[in-house]
């Protein structure tokens, strides 16, 4: 599930490296590499046809073969970037006037002829596997229409439960046009919406206005004639055994079945639930009766032109209560558990599903103050370890049919520490240096990721995004949630996508990012060794967002060649690496070091975001730091954060402006649309 985010990574890099101003390739080293990048843009429009297929189809050698284009493209780019960084080095450390460098690709002539044969040998073999894609087992009528094992109980949303009991029971709604029948539920996975259904379908008062009722669970996979068939058998018992026991049904048939429903629901009020709807298909809406039929569907993804009613997560009241009814069979807990009780509340980050889960498993464990401290301030316990890895069945097949151009950003942010806020500035320019962000139009760059951001919030349900509210455990606007970053962090390990480290023991043979959530991991030598010895040659990212950490890790012992984004703005450093310094991949830099930056930070000529904090905001009296002037010869520069002044020079394309000390943006070029 990785090979688009790959393509897209390798179609980037072979264009830059065509493209920049500051590389000069020797012929006929352009045709060469050319033909690489039209087979990686090929392969990138061949694997978005996955999108295309439906919810119910089953993905899994679809998904083998994917891994296989993923290895073949990353074996490639690594040999590029290889390449191209065994060449550019001796140029950095030899005198030279010319800003340009040069690189002759002679030799790669083999090894692309051989890529593209790959690509083209895999682009058949994939659209083979997505024609031949076996459909999912469907659930027999009998399963679909049972219902009585729902729970209905609810805490919270009573405000939602009576707007939607209204907007069902309102009777006149002629003259205002079709689609006024049915209602959308929408919301995260695990956040209630079926019970939140059951609850109004149980209602006295929905009983009594609605002589007929029905249920129907939906899912991935259920047919039109399947969904009428289900509602048949429920509001017309004498056709229940035959409904139950037909087979496949032909066009002709779903005419009959209409016509025998449009019959038994004449002059009745009938009120009609579909479960966990995966497909925008109206044609159960459009096909009843508009005026005395009322639906109302359940589903984890939005739908366009739809009147809907978004679920949100419980506050931290509702959460409390949900866990103590759960637990102790209470609305409050047991005093000596009560603080305790609240920051295990916090944790579950007001989702139904999680809050039950853990409740449960906390049921079967000793209520003792000691035990439940552990829960609450170990981030890796038990308990919580247990649900997530519970959770993730109803959770993954969200993330499985994301479409391919969101899932290597939402992968990404599994990088994050759990619990705590990311800011969209950063997410978006490290997925830009990563070279996972294609802009679309005229869109910029910043624009086209707020928008990924929103669709991944809105139409998904996979983050909490939302710029005009505040939750009761998060400060600002945009995290997405602990249980979420658990599949990430999983998902993307297992595809050697990124890996969290989590202890001096952990396994990293061939990761791609490396982020510790605790930066004195990097201070051991076993840790350093294992990276040097079994990654640090693939990986292109290094992420330590740990607590502030005020003394250096030994980044240089690590052995990095080509790293592209390195994220050390919680580690102190005395000095800036001389090996950082000769990351000549490198896009994106953020360190925390009170020292000015050299004049050789100009080598790092791919820079696009360069953040350097300071350690303590100390200067002398009328002392002025600046910036070198040779930070202009930096072509691809598009943002600077620094505590230094910055030095204009009039060829700057800056414009002749001086720019002020230390701000969230000192300095910023703006994003490119895409061409």
């Amino acid at each position: 599930m990785a090979a688009y985010g790959a393509a897209t990574s390798l179609k980037n890099t072979i264009q830059h490296i065509l493209q920049s101003s500051r590389i000069s390739l020797v012929p006929p080293s352009p045709q060469i590499l050319r033909p690489a990048y039209l087979a990686t843009r090929r392969m990138q429009k061949v694997l978005l046809k996955l999108d295309e297929t439906g919810y119910s189809k089953i993905r899994m050698k679809v998904n083998a073969l994917d891994e296989r284009i993923k290895e073949a493209i990353w074996e490639f780019e690594y040999l590029l970037e290889s390449h191209f960084t065994h060449q550019i080095l001796p140029q950095l450390e030899s005198e030279r006037d010319d800003l340009s460098f040069y690189v002759d690709l002679q030799s790669l002539r083999q090894s692309v002829d051989c890529f593209i044969e790959r690509m083209t040998t895999m682009e058949a073999e994939y659209d083979i596997e997505l024609a031949n894609m076996p459909e999912e087992e469907g659930e027999p009528i009998s399963s679909r229409i049972d219902f009585g094992g729902i729970n209905s109980e609810m805490v919270g949303f009573s405000d939602e439960f009576e707007q939607v009991k209204d907007y069902l029971l309102v009777q006149d709604r002629r003259g205002r046009g079709r689609g006024y029948n049915w209602l959308l539920v929408i919301g995260m996975a695990g956040v209630g919406k079926t019970t939140f259904a059951k609850r109004v379908f149980d209602d006295p008062s929905i009983q009594r206005h609605f002589e007929l009722r029905a249920w129907v669970k939906v899912g991935r996979k259920c047919e039109f004639g399947e969904i009428l068939r289900c509602i048949l058998a429920q509001v017309d018992p004498s056709t229940r055994d035959q409904l139950l026991t037909q087979g496949d049904i032909g066009d002709d048939d779903y005419e009959k079945l209409v016509g025998l429903l449009e019959k038994r629901l004449r002059d009745k009020k009938c009120l009609i639930v579909l479960d966990d709807v995966w497909e925008s298909d109206t044609r159960v809406m459009d096909y009843l009766p508009q005026d005395n039929v009322r639906i109302l569907l359940t589903s984890r993804l939005g739908f366009r032109k739809s009147s809907f009613l978004k679920l949100r997560l419980l506050n931290e009241e509702e959460s409390k209560k949900l866990l103590c009814q759960k637990v102790f069979g209470e609305e409050v807990f047991p005093p000596h558990l009560e603080k305790l009780g609240k920051k295990i509340v916090q944790k579950c980050e007001g989702l139904p599903l999680m809050i039950v889960t853990v409740a449960g498993l906390l049921s079967k464990e000793e209520k003792t103050p000691q035990f439940w401290t552990e829960v609450a301030d170990k981030q890796h316990n038990s308990v919580f370890v247990d649900a997530y890895n519970q959770i993730s069945k109803v959770l993954s097949p969200s993330y499985e049919y994301l479409p391919q151009y969101l899932k290597m950003s939402f992968l990404y942010m599994g990088a994050f520490p759990p619990y705590s806020d990311i800011e969209i500035n950063n997410l978006y320019r490290q997925l830009s240096a990563e070279g996972f962000v294609e802009p679309i139009g005229k869109l910029t760059l910043e624009h086209y990721m707020i928008n990924c951001l929103i669709k991944l919030a809105r139409w998904y349900h996979l983050v909490l995004f939302d710029p005009n509210r505040k939750s009761w455990f998060s400060k600002k606007e945009f995290r997405v949630h602990s249980c979420w970053q658990h599949l990430c962090k999983e998902e993307a390990s297992k595809i050697k996508f990124l890996h969290v480290l989590k202890s001096w023991e952990d396994v990293m043979n061939d990761q791609r990012r490396l982020c510790a959530h605790s930066n004195t991991l990097f201070a051991f030598k076993h840790v350093c060794d294992l990276i040097k010895y079994d990654c640090a040659s693939t990986t292109r990212s290094l992420l330590c967002y740990g607590p502030y950490h005020q003394y250096p890790v030994p980044i240089h012992a690590m052995d990095f060649k080509l790293l592209r984004v390195l994220v050390a703005d919680k580690v102190r450093f005395y000095n800036i690496p001389h090996e950082i310094l000769k990351l000549v991949c490198l896009k994106y830099l953020a360190l925390t070091c009170n020292k000015e930056l050299p004049a050789s930070i100009s080598n790092l000529f791919n820079l696009q975001f360069l953040i350097i904090h300071p350690h303590m905001h100390i200067r002398k009296c009328g002392a002025l730091s600046y910036m070198p002037v040779e930070i202009w010869d930096m072509q691809e520069l598009q943002h600077i954060e620094s505590f230094a002044w910055v030095s204009c020079t009039p060829q700057s394309e800056f414009g002749r402006r001086s720019y002020g000390r230390y701000t969230n943006t000192a300095l910023s070029r703006k994003s490119h649309p895409a061409g």
